[in-house]
């Protein structure tokens, strides 16, 4: 595995270093300081299988740094590492196309989770970050990590939504439309759907909610 790691504290890269070959003893790292530097990179290595940003970079930014990068290496599952665990950024984040948005302040076994979720082609965000991304949406207070806890078969209000609008055959840009929110947001809800679920594709999904009873009668050929 072929990793580019693009942050400017040499501290933290070195730190990091241990954790991901935790993550792959075998993995090959490559270090970028600045997002110039990591772009020139990413045009040179054409193998890479992962990508790791901060946002904040010197000179161009993270975020800004993201669509070439996405241009370069468009298959390649990026995600961002960030001190900010602000919900405006994580937004904008989903919605330029990243994988995963892990916070600093993780373990190293959250972030090993977290990579493993996205290198299996799922999308990741805490659920502490998610439900303030929820609430930042709906322009409603924020959501403590208990009340989504204690959500129906572990799932929030809004990805019961989600679920439903699945159900009636939605795909995530009709979802995300009807909605309001961006797509890397119902994305992140569908996929949390089908781990909760424990099912693989969207006809799973649909049945085993309907088999739970989280569907209504009426959803059902809408």
């Amino acid at each position: 595995m072929r990793i580019l790691l693009i942050d400017d504290h040499t501290l933290f890269r070195e730190a990091l270093l241990h954790v991901l070959r935790e993550f792959d003893n075998t993995a090959m790292v490559i270090e970028a300081a600045t997002a110039k530097e990591a772009i020139r990179l990413a045009a040179h290595y054409h193998d890479l299988d992962l990508i790791l940003l901060d946002l904040t970079l010197p000179g161009l930014n993270g975020l800004s740094a993201l669509p070439e990068l996405h241009e370069l290496r468009p298959t390649v599952p990026l995600v961002i590492l960030s001190a900010s665990e602000d919900s405006v950024d994580v937004r904008q984040a989903l919605n330029a196309g990243v994988m995963g948005y892990i916070p600093k302040s993780s373990s190293s076994h959250e972030m090993i989770t977290a990579l493993r979720l996205v290198l299996a082609g799922e999308v990741y965000v805490s659920s502490a970050m998610l439900a303030a991304l929820e609430s930042l949406e709906a322009g409603s207070v924020p959501v403590t990590v208990a009340a989504v806890e204690e959500s129906v078969e572990g799932l929030t209000p809004r990805q019961l939504e989600v679920l439903r609008l699945m159900a009636q055959g939605l795909s995530n840009k009709g979802i995300c439309k009807r909605l309001n929110v961006v797509e890397g947001t119902v994305k992140l809800h569908v996929t949390a759907v089908m781990r909760a679920l424990n099912t693989c594709n969207r006809t799973q999904t649909v049945i085993e909610a309907t088999r739970r009873g989280l569907i209504p009668v009426l959803d059902k050929g809408s």
